[in-house]
Order: C-alpha cells, then sequence, then structure tokens
C-alpha cells in the first residue's frame, strides 16, 4: 500500500484476459433487467427481489430475480412483452425510496445501473414559449438522472429566439424519498452530512456520553 500526500492508495493489479466468444451470454441477457437501490439504509435488496414480481404481477414464474451484491440486482423474463409492459410503469420506487431499474445492454457507461427516467413537470416557462419542441428539448436534459447525484429542482433556461433567460422549476412524477439539504435519493434530512440536524444530533449524543462519564466519575 503506498502512501499519497497523506492518503494511503490501495495497490491496483491489472489482468489481462484472452479474447473469448461472449455472443451466448450477450444473447442470454437480452431480456433481463438491471438496477440499484438508492437507499442501503432502508432498502434490502433480498426483500425487493421478492416483492417486485408480486407488484408487477409476474409472480407465476415469468420473471425471477437475483441479489448481485453491492446494492445491486437483476431481473430475468421470459417475455419480451412483459420486460416492456414492465419499463412503461417506472419510475420505480421500493420501501418509499426510489430504485434505479433499467434494461441489461452491453458495453455501456459503468453507471447506467443508476440511472433513474422521471416524468417531469415544468413550471414558470413563459406562455410565449410555451412550444411542444422547447418542452421536450428541456424534458430530454432532465428526465434521465444519476440516482447517485443530487436531483435539480430548478434550471436557468435561455431561449435563443427571444434572448430571456428564465428560471425554470422542475417537479418529478412518483419522486419518493430524497433529502431536502442535499437533494440526493441516498438518505433523508436527518442522516445528511450537510445538515445542521445532523450535527446537532451528533453534539446533543457527544453531551450525553460526556454527561454518562462524569456520573460514573
Amino acid at each position: 500500500m503506498s502512501q499519497i500526500g497523506g492518503n494511503y492508495v490501495k495497490p491496483l493489479r491489472r489482468i489481462q484476459v484472452p479474447h473469448f466468444d461472449n455472443s451466448d451470454l450477450i444473447r442470454s441477457l437480452n431480456k433481463t433487467l438491471i438496477g440499484r437501490i438508492t437507499n442501503p439504509e432502508t432498502q434490502n435488496v433480498e426483500s425487493l427481489v421478492s416483492v417486485m414480481p408480486k407488484i408487477w404481477k409476474l409472480d407465476d414464474g415469468r420473471v425471477t430475480g437475483s441479489d448481485l451484491g453491492l446494492g445491486s440486482f437483476r431481473f430475468d423474463f421470459k417475455r419480451e412483452e412483459d420486460i416492456l409492459e414492465v419499463l412503461q410503469t417506472g419510475p420505480f420506487s421500493f420501501n418509499q425510496w426510489m430504485v434505479s431499474i433499467v434494461r441489461w445492454k452491453p458495453g455501456v457507461h459503468k453507471n447506467y445501473t443508476s440511472d433513474i427516467t422521471f416524468w417531469v413537470r415544468l413550471v414558470g416557462v413563459p406562455t410565449h414559449l410555451w412550444e411542444d419542441r422547447v418542452l421536450r428539448r428541456i424534458g430530454d436534459e432532465l428526465v434521465t438522472v444519476d440516482g447517485t447525484k443530487p436531483l435539480c429542482f430548478e434550471i436557468s433556461v435561455r431561449f435563443e429566439t427571444s434572448g430571456e433567460e428564465v428560471d425554470v422549476k422542475v417537479e418529478y412524477e412518483k419522486l419518493f424519498g430524497y433529502c431536502a439539504t442535499c437533494f440526493r435519493l441516498s438518505h433523508d434530512k436527518e442522516s445528511c452530512p450537510e445538515s445542521d440536524l445532523r450535527q446537532e444530533a451528533e453534539e446533543e449524543k457527544d453531551l450525553k456520553m460526556h454527561a454518562t462519564i462524569c456520573m460514573h466519575d
């Protein structure tokens, strides 16, 4: 283990894997959804894998789920029509917090299993610029979000047609569970590292511990 700037860095070992034909493996995953929970403190993957097929009304053996570890999972479907129908019901949530569920694809960016696609409502677009293609252009930048990053509830939009720049509010449909302090999906306000409530709780805990020690003394 080496040390850089006072921080220890884990050694990295590289292994070269010879070429092999993975076409059969890729073909076997063509009816697979993969995903990730957002809040490990309140969401259990094993429970999610068991419950979601019942929610989808596919608990008759048409879909099987697996826990992949590290908060991720997969669902293997037998019928294409079932997987398409399920995807139409998103965005997904479990135990009152959001869940990322996407169709498996080879060779995509490493964080795509954290993608969540929302329907959004835009508030504040001037009526003289209220055109379908305009709203779709704005929405295309917002509907799919990275569940590991903070949500954006307000954006600044510049309209080249009129030269105006307008603040637009974003409302997410079927949004469950997020931190009102940092807007992340991974915890609530009371658990937020940036929250004053968290700091106050820690200070109160320290005071109680100090009082207990004094009483023992």
